[in-house]
């Protein structure tokens, strides 16, 4: 299958964006809704940061069900760390979404993403939603996906088609957040979207056999959000037959495909990023070696403003390996940048650093850590660490 950086009408959805004046810059969209035509089979992922938003925990319980019929999402303020206030916000907010739907309450859940510890303002929020039901529409998608984006610097959107059950399914997603990423259970806001017809378990399922490779294998500052969440809906429009093992291994595959190109495009617009590195462990004793290393690599300020720089600074790399838990000999390790080897046998190869750092300059490139000390794998996503993420954030809440 093809997945496409697009939008794609999905039977069975609509979508709007708004703008509620819920951020400072006027008119710029802020208030998204995505609405079934009916209760829809739903499934989520959450952060896993102790810390956790409002929303999260009205979807978490709403969800449960494994029905819902509508998300309603704001940025400009995360309803995050404000107490019994926040819970009531979120819960009126989704009450308000109902009432212009025309649906259960129970049925609508919310998400929000800007900045922690205020509430934003509700009539904004009504008007806003207001106008949001009335311009849904199945071509929607691209606007929710801007309504949701609060450093991003560009909306994020891929779509795909597939046979299974008989009938050609539909799958497209929208996600948003480019700092305070590095998930241990989903990251960022992310909505996917499906007229397949299939169960709210096998649902859980497909987006938790995912994560591992897309949502859960990225990073941008180390940091972790405290609205994280991954929501799944299916309408059920394409009134497909029930999934067989092959049927479901191929919508598997769709789901984690769409997951991946959208992680992907979180971290390529990762606050103030110019390059997007792939960091690949292999040869560990255990795959829980081989991602403590690859994401110790990944987060290094360090290493990141190397690579921003075009630094092939393999004392840096070799540092964040051997301080990650890992088990690591460093005698035995070899090391590559942007495909060029730069380390073998405990020592630095030093004639192959000016190509390192050639290599280096390009927008994509790769770090790849052989340990030859066994059979296991990790991949994990970054960005560099340039001048503007450090602008971008001391000046975050001012």
């Amino acid at each position: 299958m093809k997945v496409v950086l697009e939008p794609a009408a999905v039977r069975g959805f609509r979508f709007a964006g708004v703008s509620a004046g819920l951020k400072t810059k006027a008119g710029a969209l802020d208030l998204g809704i995505i609405a079934a035509d009916r209760p829809a089979a739903a499934a989520a992922v959450f952060s896993a940061n102790r810390v956790k938003a409002a929303p999260v925990y009205v979807t978490a319980d709403r969800v449960k069900s494994g029905r819902l019929q509508a998300v309603v999402a704001n940025s400009g303020c995360a309803n995050s760390f404000t107490g019994a206030a926040g819970m009531r916000l979120a819960r009126d907010s989704c009450a308000e979404v109902a009432r212009l739907l025309g649906c259960a309450p129970e049925l609508v859940v919310p998400s929000s993403t800007g900045v922690i510890g205020h509430l934003y303002d509700f009539e904004k929020f009504k008007s806003g939603a207001t106008d949001a039901v009335r311009s849904l529409r199945e071509d929607g998608l691209a606007d929710f996906a801007h309504a949701i984006m609060t450093t991003d610097t560009r909306a994020k959107i891929a779509s795909t088609t597939l046979k299974a059950g008989g009938e050609t399914i539909t799958l497209a997603g929208a996600v948003k957040g480019v700092g305070m990423i590095s998930p241990k259970m989903a990251t960022m806001l992310g909505y996917l979207v499906t007229d397949a017809m299939i169960a709210p378990t096998s649902l859980k399922k497909s987006l938790k056999a995912a994560l591992p490779t897309s949502f859960n294998a990225i990073t941008v500052d180390g940091d972790m959000s405290t609205n994280d969440t991954v929501i799944v809906m299916a309408s059920g429009a394409a009134e497909n037959r029930a999934f067989g093992a092959r049927d479901q291994a191929v919508f598997d595959r769709a789901v984690e495909e769409i997951s991946s190109a959208l992680a992907r495009e979180l971290v390529r617009d990762g606050e103030g990023a110019t390059k997007l590195v792939t960091v690949e462990v292999r040869g560990a004793r255990t795959v829980a070696d081989a991602e403590r290393a690859a994401r110790q690599i990944a987060n290094s300020p360090l290493v990141k403003t190397a690579f921003f720089g075009c630094d092939p600074n393999v004392g840096r790399i070799l540092m964040a390996a051997g301080s990650s838990g890992a088990y690591v000999e460093s005698d035995k390790l070899v090391l590559w940048i942007g495909g060029v080897k730069v380390a073998a046998h405990g020592r630095l190869l030093t004639d192959a650093l000016s190509d390192a750092g050639t290599a280096m300059k390009a927008r994509e490139f790769a770090v790849r850590l052989d340990l030859r000390l066994g059979k296991s794998t990790a991949t994990i996503l970054t960005c560099d660490l340039s001048y503007d993420y450090v602008r971008i954030n001391a000046e975050y809440t001012t």
